[in-house]
């Protein structure tokens, strides 16, 4: 079922992504703990977050590509974390990744990059294969470039390109790493436009990780807001908003995690984000603890040698 741009007719069916208790450990650092989150068929679920928050962490486990540490992932009903590889791989076939570089073959032109998947996933004649890398193409607008490689394209055109390519096998979900990373406001823009067409037009379900803001409130239906490895709020695109919009007396009332996401929405300079680096910590962080004094023996107030 197609989600309305609100969200709330996708709410109506099971979600197409559950995640359950993940958490995800390097060693002896946690990136990502207590991680609950649906995705519902047919709407855009925006992850967002600063630098290390662990929005890509959560998205490359969403995919299969690292397992998570402890909790249940599941996709289409099933729990990925414990299929083989067979099984994991026949599951990938049902969604498309756009990664934050586009990823394409720099030795393939535009259309065999779109026409890979096909070729190693499929059994379509090469002339059926033709026709849907130009539907392809033609859905991000990229069909008279179909010849040209990598290097003689625009970045956004790049991004366009991978998203065809995310589109070859029809998938029921979209994965976007960053798809406004790295482009100017006005391709920026385009690229918004186009999820959101391809969400309308194919209703597939999509989860985009950004920290653009601009971006992630033109497209989402539902935000969710992470901050170091943990989910502080799963809301509709129309709480975050009043919640940008809040006057500031009014806001400075609320509890730390709202007045974090606020700053953080805001771009403010000052707020909770700001206020836990403090000027102890940072000198801590540059020069290590302070390191314990050892009181030494007075010197001699006589000269040792004469």
């Amino acid at each position: 079922m197609m989600a309305a741009r609100d969200g709330t007719a996708a709410r109506e069916a099971e979600p197409i992504i559950r995640c359950r208790g993940v958490a995800k450990r390097f060693g002896t650092q946690t990136v990502l703990r207590g991680f609950n989150l649906d995705v519902m068929p047919g709407e855009t679920m925006v992850i967002m977050g600063g630098s290390g928050s662990g929005k890509s962490t959560s998205l490359r486990m969403m995919i299969g590509s690292i397992p998570p540490t402890e909790g249940v992932i599941e996709l289409f009903g099933r729990n990925i974390c414990a299929m083989d590889e067979d099984e994991l791989n026949g599951v990938r076939k049902r969604f498309g990744i756009l990664f934050q570089s586009g990823a394409l073959f720099n030795s393939m032109t535009v259309a065999e990059n779109v026409a890979l998947p096909l070729h190693e996933h499929t059994d379509l004649d090469p002339e059926i294969i033709d026709i849907q890398v130009k539907i392809k193409l033609e859905l991000v607008g990229l069909r008279e470039h179909a010849d040209k490689y990598p290097a003689q394209i625009s970045g956004g055109m790049k991004k366009r390109a991978g998203l065809a390519r995310a589109l070859a096998l029809d998938p029921q979900i979209l994965f976007y790493d960053e798809p406004s990373a790295g482009l100017d406001p006005v391709t920026s823009a385009q690229i918004d436009q186009l999820i959101i067409a391809l969400s309308k037009q194919l209703g597939v379900t999509s989860v985009v990780v950004t920290h653009e803001m601009d971006s992630a409130f033109t497209i989402a239906d539902r935000m969710a807001m992470l901050d170091k490895g943990r989910i502080l709020k799963v809301a509709d695109r129309s709480w975050y908003e009043a919640l940008r919009d809040e006057p500031t007396d009014v806001a400075a009332k609320r509890g730390e995690d709202e007045r974090l996401i606020r700053q953080f929405l805001r771009g403010d300079p000052d707020g909770p984000i700001t206020e836990r680096q403090s000027s102890d910590a940072y000198e801590e962080a540059l020069f290590g603890p302070e390191p314990e004094r050892v009181l030494l023996p007075t010197p001699s107030l006589e000269p040792t040698r004469r």
